[in-house]
């Protein structure tokens, strides 16, 4: 971009500086030649503040990238170090910063001074404005240069260039026109032609330290060309390595899932033979299941079919109950009809002798009395209990009871 400015300016300032004969002879001649001379006047000094806005934003452009670089290299140092050294880079970043916000600052200033002197000369263009606009640009060009060189001068060999463009302004201000323009008034064609020696003569200097700052930025581009190759060649490096650590990470990834589907496998095998001896287990308890319930079905329907048989022979039993209870009873009955039928002949008979003796009479009340009792029990009693015939049944229900399993 430098490089491009002062090609620009050796283009464009040449043609448009006047000389000092024509200065002379524009001077000499009639007013009607003097309008020419002012718009010419005009013309190069509005081209001389446009190369100086133009100048002063590249600068300014400059200035707020390095001021960015510095605080992005400042954030990268204040994240690696500890405590106490980030304490002295803050100091030093702050030192540099205040000191580039001052730059930017000032070259901001400059070029809102410079962007209305090219409002003024665009706007107006009497003789006298132009004289007000060229000790304006006087004023402020030599401090300001002066500030600008010693500020870039820090920053290296890179800005050697923008060192070196203040001279050239300076060698073409409209300063120089107005005293090229006096010398044109008052000295002749020779001293006129010395001076334009002694401008070559400086522009060819100038030339010298623009093409040795150009040699300077050629060397600085190769180092940070060499710079950049290494760099580049280390990151490859470190990306074949992390490439080669992916392939082992990834061969052990592998490694590490195969002997873990190997595991999933076995033990999927080991389930399905677990589930095949359950059901074959489950199976034969079935099957025993089965047998205990046809065992017990068997014995069920032999109990069933003992309890119909029992039945049917309590009801045949209890048919025939009646008919040999009432047997009983007229065997009884006729059996205390003897028995009274005997008391009474007895008694009857011998009613004195019984009197008589002591054990005739106990033995008698002890019937009497036996038979009333028995006469007041007679529902309580159970004659089945009694009889020979219920006791045979019972015995036969006995053996075939202990005969079964």
């Amino acid at each position: 971009m430098q490089a491009e400015q002062n090609k620009s300016q050796r283009s464009t300032l040449p043609p448009n500086v006047p000389s000092s004969k024509s200065l002379a002879s524009n001077e000499d001649r009639p007013s009607g030649h003097s309008s020419i001379s002012d718009g010419e006047l005009a013309h190069n000094l509005q081209e001389s503040v446009k190369h100086r806005i133009f100048y002063l934003s590249e600068q300014l452009k400059v200035e707020t990238v390095s001021r960015d670089v510095n605080t992005m290299s400042y954030l990268k140092l204040v994240s690696k170090a500890d405590q106490r050294q980030a304490l002295y880079i803050r100091q030093a970043f702050e030192k540099v910063n205040q000191r580039a916000s001052a730059t930017i600052a000032q070259i901001e200033r400059r070029l809102r001074q410079c962007q209305q002197q090219l409002q003024e000369l665009e706007s107006c263009r009497t003789p006298g404005s132009m004289l007000r606009v060229e000790s304006s640009l006087d004023s402020c060009e030599q401090p300001s240069m002066r500030a600008l060189a010693s500020e870039t001068s820090k920053l290296g060999e890179e800005d050697g260039l923008l060192t070196s463009l203040p001279d050239l302004s300076k060698a073409f201000s409209p300063k120089n026109h107005l005293s090229a323009l006096q010398l044109g008034k008052i000295s002749d064609a020779k001293s006129v032609a010395k001076h334009q020696k002694l401008l070559l003569e400086k522009m060819k200097e100038n030339l010298k330290e623009v093409s040795r700052v150009h040699i300077g930025l050629q060397v600085s581009y190769q180092s940070l060309k060499g710079r950049y190759l290494r760099d580049l060649q280390e990151s490859l490096q470190s990306l074949q390595k992390e490439k080669f650590r992916q392939a082992l990470m990834e061969e052990q990834v592998n490694d590490h899932l195969q002997v873990h589907l190997d595991e999933i496998y076995h033990l999927k095998q080991n389930l399905a033979c677990t589930e095949e001896k359950m059901a074959y287990l489950s199976y034969e308890r079935d099957k025993e299941i089965l047998e205990v319930m046809e065992n017990f079905k068997d014995r069920i329907s032999k109990l069933e079919h003992l309890q119909e048989v029992t039945e049917v022979g309590m009801t045949a039993k209890l048919r025939s109950y009646p008919l040999k209870f009432l047997f009983r009873l007229v065997s009884l009955l006729l059996t205390l009809a003897t028995i009274l039928l005997v008391l009474v002949s007895t008694v009857c008979s011998c009613p004195f002798t019984l009197v008589k003796s002591r054990l005739r009479t106990c033995t008698i009340l002890i019937l009497l009395g036996l038979g009333a009792l028995v006469w007041y029990k007679w529902h309580t009693i159970d004659w089945q209990a009694w009889s020979p015939f219920s006791w045979r049944l019972d015995s036969k229900d006995t053996k075939t009871s202990s005969d079964e399993p």
